[in-house]
């Protein structure tokens, strides 16, 4: 059964844009200084993640703006490990995902991605998979690098990798792995935050509106791997 065709945006996600956008300009204000770079990520982000959780093909448009902008953001924040993260993975990612939705269209939307369900190994492997690359990269950034949070900044690496493939294949269930890198990334920017960086700001509501936003995908996309079936 194919889904129906829907519109790209609807009530719910133009309020995330829209309390992104005013959000940004309150921080701005409250701030008094305005961070370019970190703004336009916020927009490609947040714009971005919405198009994902409605299925669009188009999210990896925005998506590549925001990865390079974020990847120099948590450079200079110290979070090698989500900057290499998105310098040399999610960016080429951005390419084989719009590849792969390409090849997996919805037979009623061809904007959109067809869903699917993943089966035990395939959990079973994600699962394991965070876990051992959240303990290699807490070591390898603990020992190596300076970097500020390393077990929060490795599991959040690891999570999104895992997250990224899942998304390429279009499992659904990939929306439980962006929520919980979100939640923590939430924490991570709260701590650059009240360390004075006023990037940490704008990526702080970032991530909150990413947080929100998965949960949202989590009922689309599960929904769409039902009336795929």
């Amino acid at each position: 059964m194919s889904c129906k065709k829907t519109s790209t945006l609807k009530p719910f996600d133009i309020a995330i844009i829209t309390i992104t956008v005013l959000s940004a300009i309150a921080y701005s204000l409250i701030m008094k200084k305005f961070e370019l770079i970190g703004t336009i990520a916020l927009l490609m982000g947040v714009t971005g993640t919405v198009l994902s959780a409605k299925r669009s093909i188009w999210n990896f448009l925005f998506g590549a703006v925001n990865v390079t902008l974020y990847a120099y953001i948590s450079f200079q924040a110290s979070n090698y490990g989500q900057a290499a993260l998105n310098a040399l993975y999610y960016l080429p990612m951005q390419v084989v995902g719009y590849l792969a939705w390409s090849h997996r269209k919805d037979s009623a939307d061809k904007s959109k991605v067809k869903t699917r369900s993943m089966r035990p190994v395939h959990i079973l492997l994600s699962v394991v998979g965070t876990f051992l690359g959240t303990l290699l990269l807490w070591y390898i950034l603990g020992k190596y690098t300076d970097a500020a949070q390393p077990l929060k900044d490795g599991f959040v690496t690891t999570v999104f990798i895992v997250g990224q493939i899942l998304m390429t294949l279009a499992f659904w269930e990939q929306w439980f792995f962006w929520l919980a890198g979100n939640i923590l990334n939430v924490v991570l920017w709260a701590v650059v935050m009240a360390q004075g960086d006023v990037v940490g700001g704008l990526m702080l509501i970032k991530y909150s509106m990413y947080t929100i936003n998965s949960i949202n995908g989590i009922i689309i996309w599960r929904r769409g791997a039902k009336e795929s079936k």
